[in-house]
Formats: C-alpha cells, structure tokens, sequence
C-alpha cells in the first residue's frame, strides 16, 4: 500500500486512462466496477505506472479503498507493445478524457485508533474533477464542479 507523501508522483502527470476488466456506467458519467487501474504518464520522463484500486470491508461493515503501485496492468491481462519503449496494450474496458494533467490529489476518509483509513479519492484537473469512491463496488465520477461532503480530509498534495 502506498504511503500518502508518495502521492505527490502524480502531481504535474498526466492520468492517461481508467480501466477495468468491465465497466458499467450510468446516466451521469458515473462508472462502477469491482477494481479499477489507473495509468499515469510523466510528461516530461514519458514514465508510466498504474494504480491498482481495490477494496476490503472491516467486520464493521466499513468500505476502504486500497491502492497500490505497479508498473504493469496487473490484473488485467495485456501484452507488451512491440516496437516501442516499454508500453502496454491493455485488454479490458477503458474511460478517458481530455482533461489530464493533475493539479491536486486530496484523500477523504476515517481516522481511528488503528490509524487513518481512505475511503475517497479526488484528482482536480484544470477544468474538472474525478472522484473514487470505496464500496461493494468502486465508484468512479468525473465532474465539471467540485464536489463536496467527501468526509475527513486525510491528505493533499498539490
């Protein structure tokens, strides 16, 4: 599990894409699945690396949302890009959108005796926002205005 100051890798990058191995989208732009992979991309080093989002629910009955670094698309299945620097094709269901490069990344959730749980995630965008938010299902919502009543601020980088 990755450690909130390691977020700050994000800042400046470009959130390329968000994949599942099937999405399920509503009315209002809102996509649900059991786990997600996000790609970012270093626009300057052209690096990549993904996001792994799952989730795990305490015997109370509370959603936390867990993430993980890695440098390949895992658990989706993918082959290598050919010709090119190290890049992957992935095979699954994908959402993107215009708006990329990460200004702020703030972390929403509990904090207990056992330490401070994540239960929400928002990316801010030049023009827009995507929120992820833990569940029996991840939900993951991009909006033109910021949300709010997102829960205990547990970090930012911006």
């Amino acid at each position: 599990e990755i450690e909130w100051q390691s977020y700050k890798k994000v800042l400046g990058s470009s959130l390329i894409a968000v994949y599942a191995s099937q999405l399920h989208v509503n009315e209002d732009l809102t996509i649900f699945a059991s786990e997600f992979l996000l790609k970012f991309r270093n626009p300057i080093t052209l690096e990549f690396w993904y996001w792994h989002l799952k989730w795990f629910e305490d015997e109370e009955l509370n959603d936390y949302l867990i993430i993980n670094e890695q440098e390949t698309p895992k658990p989706l299945e993918y082959v290598e890009e050919p010709l090119s620097t190290p890049e992957h094709i992935i095979i699954g269901s994908l959402f993107h959108f215009e708006d990329k490069c990460i200004s702020k990344v703030s972390g929403y959730g509990y904090k207990d005796t056992d330490g401070e749980l994540l239960t929400k995630l928002l990316f801010e965008f030049e023009e827009s926002y995507l929120v992820i938010k833990t569940g029996p299902l991840i939900e993951v919502k991009y909006l033109k205005e910021k949300p709010n009543q997102l829960g205990d601020l547990l970090f930012i980088c911006d």
